[in-house]
């Protein structure tokens, strides 16, 4: 039995509230070493035994900080592949 989502968004209502370094690199896109170090820096991890935990949460609330607004295109967009001709 499998799911099939088209996008992260999704994912959210099935999404777990915690996540291991390795689950966190899947799904952020982020190599798992700065994944806890921007983890330790929201204070969302949270150690069971040896494992450490990510609050999602909290994580995202503190990725949030780091949103640029989109940038326009330009008007006229140069085909290269035209120009080489």
């Amino acid at each position: 039995m499998g799911y099939s989502y088209k996008s992260y968004s999704d994912t959210k209502e099935v999404f777990k509230k915690f996540v291991n370094a390795a689950e966190g690199q899947a799904v952020y896109g982020i190599s798992r070493s700065h994944i806890m170090e921007m983890a330790k820096k929201a204070g969302a991890v949270y150690k069971v035994g040896n494992t450490a935990l990510i609050n999602t949460e909290i994580f995202e609330a503190y990725l949030e900080q780091f949103k640029e607004n989109p940038v326009p295109l330009p008007k006229y967009i140069v085909d290269k592949t035209k120009l080489n001709k």
